[in-house]
């Protein structure tokens, strides 16, 4: 029997008697695509407004009056459901999530969007938060002094933020491609680069990604953007451009896993900062989390998103682990090297700062991972965007005797799960 049982798997062939997890653990598997995420129930009765959506590229803002109108009601509304196979996932993922341990510890912020005043001040109040031995955000603004700070003579989507917001950011490190690197064009995308450098950041997204050194680890920064809003604007430079929202189309991730694997075999752990997902909204399309999955199977420890302007539930992925079967709340991977670790997906970090009104879009999160090299824990803390008496960003708890902000801290940790908030 043990003969004929060796020759049936020289010839790719298996008996039942064969078909064991000594022969084979992965056995039990499904079939790649015939579970969640990549097969679920999409929503129903959803208004006008919560369909629409800039990231696919489909419509242009300055002739389609009508979904411009859409996606402002959107901004006000938002769109907090998602199909139910998603909100259900991530009630499961909600009690898998590991506490913060031991590693080179990483803190992470969304998008930095502060076209008010107080602008070399307004993040100051969050220094004494962040934990992590390197912090990192998205500057989803030019900071161009070569340009106009006034609002009254940008478009309506068009921004740029005098350069003191930068002195007051207590950040390490800043991703500088997103929809916004071309408001105004390449010559203010060159002087937001010069300024962040003469601050002393690390930056990664413009021309070239980032190696950063965190206590004994090398960790690739390796960023990517959905899109440019300015479509009339082609630039010089190389911004790491892949289409993320183009939902139902076969998304060009070649460039991106290229990247991951060549990182891969350089340093010790690959963060991919993917300014990607749809606006407003309270979850990722699972179009999103299949693009995830292939991002860790290409090598990838953590995918930290942002973008939609809104906080996203997390996820933690096992690689290469068969007792964890994939299905409905498990994420779980394969990938040819059969090295076991453990990644995990930030899909969306909310803003750090904005001009915006809603609580939701005024909440963000410090989030910090601990990487050994692969992810050991991770960490949330809730920020909240002030506009009184002064603009700042503030740790949401210490405002809970306001009833409005106390009801937002009680969704987000219905929304995104207790276990792993910072205590």
């Amino acid at each position: 029997m043990l003969r004929a049982c060796t020759q049936i798997l020289a010839g790719m062939l298996f008996l039942a008697g064969c078909q064991n997890s000594a022969v084979d653990p992965y056995l039990d598997w499904p079939v790649e695509g015939s579970y969640f995420p990549y097969i679920y129930t999409p929503e129903t009765d959803l208004q006008d407004y919560e369909l629409v959506r800039f990231e696919t590229e489909t419509w242009d803002p300055a002739v389609d009056f009508d979904m411009v109108t859409g996606y402002a009601k959107k901004a006000i509304y938002h769109r907090p459901g998602a199909p139910l196979e998603s909100v259900e996932h991530f009630k499961s993922m909600r009690r898998q999530i590991p506490r913060l341990a031991e590693g080179a510890r990483l803190s992470f912020v969304g998008d930095l969007l502060w076209v008010g005043d107080n602008w070399s001040a307004f993040a100051l109040p969050t220094a004494g938060l962040f934990d992590g031995d390197l912090r990192i955000g998205n500057l989803e603004t030019p900071t161009s002094p070569l340009h106009t700070t006034d609002r009254s003579q940008m478009g309506l989507y068009q921004f740029n933020s005098p350069v003191e917001m930068l002195d007051g950011l207590p950040l390490d490190v800043l991703q500088l491609n997103n929809n916004h690197s071309l408001d105004f064009d390449d010559q203010a995308l060159e002087a937001t680069v010069a300024e962040v450098e003469k601050r002393g950041f690390v930056h990664t997204g413009f021309e070239n990604h980032a190696i950063v050194s965190v206590k004994d680890l090398e960790i690739a920064l390796l960023s990517y953007t959905w899109g440019i809003n300015r479509r009339d604007i082609s630039s010089s430079h190389e911004l790491f451009v892949v289409p993320f929202g183009h939902i139902d189309q076969d998304i060009d991730l070649t460039a991106l896993i290229e990247d991951v694997v060549q990182a891969r075999a350089q340093v010790d752990s690959v963060v991919v900062l993917v300014h990607w997902g749809f606006e407003y909204e309270y979850y990722p399309d699972p179009h999103f989390m299949v693009l995830a999955r292939a991002i860790i199977t290409a090598g990838a420890d953590l995918v930290v998103g942002q973008g939609p302007h809104t906080l996203q539930p997390a996820e933690i992925c096992h690689v290469n682990q068969p007792d964890k079967i994939p299905d409905l709340g498990t994420c779980s991977i394969r990938t040819a090297d059969g090295q076991p670790r453990t990644a995990a997906v930030l899909y969306s970090l909310g803003n750090f700062s904005t001009f915006q009104d809603t609580l939701p879009l005024r909440s963000g999160m410090i989030a910090t991972v601990s990487l050994n090299p692969d992810v050991s824990g991770l960490e949330w803390l809730p920020t909240i965007m002030l506009y009184q008496p002064v603009p700042t960003v503030e740790a949401l708890d210490d405002h809970l005797d306001n009833w409005a902000i106390n009801q937002e801290s009680e969704r987000l940790d219905d929304h995104l799960g207790t276990r792993w908030k910072r205590k």
